[in-house]
């Protein structure tokens, strides 16, 4: 069995990148997952691109390729990015 992956179904779509506490939330179309530091440099360095503009299948992918599950970001870090998307639309 592999991984499960922990994103959080969003409303909308975006391309966004929030640090919070120490993590990083990552939303990539309609869904966003909550990492660390690490894991996003990570992952960038894997793809050659910055989290936020992979699709969610490549991004995905890249989590799936270096074995990264990343967690599901609460309903309030989702309301902040929504909140942060509001003021400054990026898609």
């Amino acid at each position: 069995m592999g991984m499960v992956r922990r994103h959080r179904r969003m409303r909308r779509r975006m391309r966004r990148r929030m640090v919070v506490a120490g993590a990083v939330i990552v939303a990539a179309g309609a869904s966003a997952v909550k990492m660390t530091p690490t894991e996003v440099e990570q992952v960038e360095q894997h793809t050659g691109m910055k989290a936020e503009e992979l699709s969610e299948e490549q991004l995905d992918a890249a989590m799936s390729d270096l074995g990264i599950e990343g967690q599901e970001p609460t309903d309030q870090e989702v309301a902040a990015l929504e909140a942060e998307e509001d003021k400054n639309p990026s898609v």
